[in-house]
């Protein structure tokens, strides 16, 4: 379970992204003469990386994404929608390194699938005393990262919580198919930055904030399994 879960309450949106951006800014600069892995979620917190100078990034970064909309339209796949933004080209020009998720011609989804895990595996044996930090989001059904609710327990146990780092399945939801690291991985993070705004989360923010429900049913609840966990909202 995580030593940390923190709340920081702003006015509106912007400055709640904006606090995050700044925690992870000051993260990225007190880490960065160590191996730090950064997994960025897409949609609303990708706002977060807006507010990361040059400065904090360096050749011992390796950048990548939480979970990935399999798909090589550069509108839809969230690693190609990273790379549009100014902190990518930022991080680019600092020597950083990246595990891409676009995938490559004729990569199927377990294809895909594979090479990431590999990616993340290979960088954990790599870098034993590295630090992972990741970004999180979570939707008004409870999902976070690509991990969506599932009625049925094992189900979901048997697509989230095995072994494995990274999973491939079909969601029932827009951009069906997915390509999501687990909650056996998240479990793994050392410092989660979660971004959550909008009166429309408000129900399911608290349930996660007080420990409740189940995790199949509320995903989100894996940020209790995270070590540092800091929730950023407009919500009060």
């Amino acid at each position: 379970m995580n030593n940390k879960f923190q709340i920081f309450t702003q006015a509106d949106k912007e400055a709640a992204a904006a606090e995050a951006g700044e925690h992870l800014n000051l993260m990225l600069t007190e880490h960065k003469k160590t191996p730090v892995l950064l997994l960025v979620s897409g949609g609303s917190a990708l706002g977060i990386l807006d507010y990361v100078g040059s400065t904090s990034m360096g050749e011992n970064l390796t950048v990548s994404v939480l979970d990935e909309r399999y798909s090589t339209d550069v509108a839809i796949n969230n690693f190609a929608q990273m790379q549009k933004s100014d902190f990518y080209q930022l991080a680019f020009d600092a020597g950083s390194s990246f595990f891409g998720t676009l995938p490559r011609q004729s990569e199927s989804m377990p294809e895909l699938k594979a090479r990431w895990e590999t990616n993340l595996k290979n960088w954990n044996k790599e870098n034993p005393d590295g630090l992972i930090i990741a970004t999180l989001g979570m939707g008004a059904d409870g999902h976070t990262a690509g991990i969506f609710p599932q009625a049925d327990k094992e189900k979901f146990k048997n697509l989230f919580e095995s072994e494995n780092w990274v999973t491939a399945y079909t969601a029932k939801t827009q951009h069906a198919e997915r390509i999501t690291t687990t909650a056996t991985f998240i479990s793994k993070i050392d410092i989660g930055l979660v971004y959550v705004c909008g009166l429309d989360k408000k129900t399911k923010l608290s349930e996660v904030i007080k420990n409740q429900s189940e995790i199949n049913t509320l995903p989100a609840l894996l940020w209790h399994k995270i070590k540092d966990t800091r929730v950023f909202t407009d919500i009060v």
